[in-house]
């Protein structure tokens, strides 16, 4: 069961449908088979005893039992052997005999058997003649021959001079009636296995017709989870997952709305803290001109800081309003070389290990593909910058329609429990960081038909390692 609840939804349905049906088709098929048999068995037995009957009553009073061994030519055995003849064909028997109750034969009609020998296979019926023997005919189970045909026997009192039973009266018939059975059974397992197949064809229609809807709320989940909220979810189905398609819409209207108030207070905040910034830079360039040397370092770190402000805040604009892509093709090998020259003195000191096809080209908007690599590349600088051999290793592949971008460092790793947000808004655990690096490369991935994740480090470092992904030009 553990195994069957790993399947698809549609799948379980049609196995459980098909497994109904097979058991109910078995079981019914079993019992049909059992009651064909049994009856075509009772009447086949209730024959033989009558005729067992019959036979024992023409062979009372006649010295059957008084034969002798050798006395197989005797009057009383041709007698018998003619009397018999026209009984067994009318009769449809394969085998009259006569015995006494220790198994010895007194008349075979097929003449195979001795006056005097014994019929080994009397030893299965015991019970039978025991019955036969107390004055109760009694049938006998199915029993094969050697050739595997069914046979059944049936066995009579025979009654002589003052003895009760001093003997039985055993008549055998090919049970070919049973054939009958077979073929009914044969006409059963087609009949089950044409309603199999009707069953599957009809369970997979009704499993389509259920998981349909279901399918498209989990393509509808698993694009919200991506952050493509453009698509609205579609309500079909019963009442059940309409109502529950409702609710995913109602959650992907709500978070649009909340990203579009979080992307207009982070622009007006923005916007407001940019005026004074650019007021704060120029009278911080003028006292520059104007103050002793002493001064200036403490002027440059006031410009520093500003600098950093001005990173923030555009950064802050660009996570509010970015722009619409306008996706062309790229050359990757080009846009990480650039990258990598605007990072400035943050890529001083790194062994660079560079793979990248120079044909490989990606759809995508330049601009974008660039602060896309900035961020990820100046993370990287970021995190290695108190490693003693800093190292960050750049790889491209393409795979079907998509190309793969990886950026692996040997810096300390990304700890576990932040692994799951470090693609959130403001998420950071740098003291100057703003938590917008990460987010906005998945806000330009996601707008250039793409994604960014965080994989596993091939260095042999704690490390971290992050795949870009988008369409291959």
């Amino acid at each position: 069961m553990f195994l069957l609840s790993k399947l698809r939804l549609r799948t379980q349905i049609t196995f459980f449908f098909l497994l109904q049906i097979g058991l109910l088709l078995l079981i019914s098929g079993v019992y049909v088979n059992w009651q064909l048999r049994r009856v075509v068995e009772r009447e086949l037995g209730e024959r033989l005893l009558a005729m067992a009957r019959l036979a024992a009553t023409q062979v009372a009073g006649t010295p059957v039992l008084a034969l002798l061994p050798g006395d197989e030519q005797s009057r009383t055995a041709l007698r018998l052997r003619r009397e018999f003849e026209t009984f067994i064909a009318l009769g449809g028997l394969s085998r009259l005999l006569i015995a006494d109750a220790h198994h010895r034969i007194y008349f075979d009609s097929r003449g195979e058997l001795a006056i005097g020998s014994e019929y080994v296979r009397l030893r299965f019926d015991a019970a039978e003649i025991a019955r036969a023997l107390a004055g109760k005919p009694a049938d006998a189970p199915l029993f094969y021959d050697n050739h595997g045909q069914p046979f059944k026997a049936a066995y009579a009192p025979l009654a002589t001079g003052e003895q009760s039973a001093a003997g039985i009266v055993c008549v055998e018939a090919n049970a070919a009636s049973l054939s009958a059975v077979r073929e009914a059974r044969n006409m059963l397992l087609t009949i089950g296995g044409l309603a199999i197949a009707g069953a599957a064809l009809s369970a997979g229609i009704l499993s389509r017709q259920v998981t349909r809807p279901l399918e498209k709320l989990k393509q509808a989940a698993e694009a919200i989870g991506r952050g493509d909220y453009s698509a609205p979810v579609e309500k079909s189905g019963s009442s059940e997952v309409a109502f529950l398609a409702h609710t995913i819409e109602d959650m992907r209207q709500a978070i649009i709305q909340r990203q579009q108030r979080q992307q207009m207070m982070l622009a007006g905040v923005a916007h407001e803290i940019r005026n004074p910034l650019g007021g704060i830079e120029l009278f911080a360039g003028l006292l520059q001109k104007k103050s002793s040397a002493e001064r200036q370092p403490d002027i440059d770190k006031i410009l520093h800081e500003l600098q950093q402000l001005k990173k923030i805040v555009q950064d802050f604009l660009e996570y509010a309003r970015p722009v619409a892509p306008r996706r062309q093709t790229v050359g990757l090998a080009p846009a990480v070389d650039e990258a990598r020259e605007l990072l400035g003195d943050l890529a001083d000191g790194v062994d660079w290990q560079v793979v990248i096809d120079p044909q490989l080209a990606a759809d995508a908007d330049a601009d974008h593909l660039r602060r896309m690599l900035l961020n990820l590349l100046r993370n990287a600088c970021e995190a290695i910058a108190e490693q003693k051999n800093r190292a960050i290793k750049i790889v491209a592949v393409s795979h079907d329609d998509q190309v793969h971008l990886t950026i692996e460092d040997n810096g300390p790793g990304i700890a576990i429990d932040h692994r799951d947000k470090i693609f959130e808004p403001f998420f950071t655990t740098r003291h100057q960081g703003t938590g917008l690096g990460l987010a906005l490369v998945k806000l330009l991935a996601e707008e250039n038909g793409g994604r960014v994740e965080l994989m596993e480090n091939s260095l042999k470092s704690n490390g971290c390692a992050f795949r870009l992904s988008l369409k291959r030009a």
